[in-house]
């Protein structure tokens, strides 16, 4: 009896009040104020699935033919003014066709821009997923594409900007040769 009282009053001794470290305006968001968070966002919209490499009007980018047989393009965005997490609302569309080809939002903490500028961070390497394509129907290909990055950062501080590109397929499927 004396052994099982012990057992028991040592698990309790555990059992102690935690304290609640959480404030009442605690949102689990980026603070709203602060040398990052006023003024608008500044955005740029690139490549890359390893480094930032910027696209102008009218540039190629591949379109990727993944290893579980989909199809995406990578885009990266650069963000000046901002703090280091956004929602970033990815989305390509086709204007001739008038569709969205691939839509997709992240949430990312994103990595601060090596030439030091303060305020500026760098998403990397987001797919735009267009799922598995046939390069004989895909009306997109070799044609002009929007793509977008609609931006929500600290605040509610909302910045979009858009690019036209032309992506382009490197077939890997071969036919036999007869």
């Amino acid at each position: 009896m004396v052994i099982r009282l012990s057992i028991l009053l040592l698990l309790l001794s555990g059992c102690g009040k935690t304290e609640d470290t959480t404030t009442e305006d605690d949102t689990g968001r980026a603070p709203d104020s602060g040398p990052c968070s006023s003024g608008p966002i500044g955005v740029e919209i690139g490549t890359g699935e390893n480094q930032f490499e910027p696209l102008a009007a009218g540039d190629d980018i591949e379109v990727i033919h993944g290893a579980q047989d989909g199809h995406h393009i990578v885009a990266s965005v650069r963000l000046h003014n901002t703090p280091d997490i956004a929602t970033i609302h990815y989305w390509i569309e086709d204007p001739v066709a008038e569709t969205v080809v691939s839509d997709q939002v992240y949430r990312t903490q994103m990595t601060a821009v090596s030439d030091g500028e303060p305020c500026s961070f760098e998403s990397v390497g987001m797919f735009g997923y267009l799922g598995r394509i046939e390069p004989d129907t895909a009306t997109f290909l070799d044609s002009d594409v929007v793509v977008h990055m609609d931006i929500e950062g600290s605040a509610g501080r909302r910045s979009s900007d858009s690019v036209t590109v032309i992506p382009y397929l490197i077939p890997v499927e071969r036919d036999p040769v007869p």
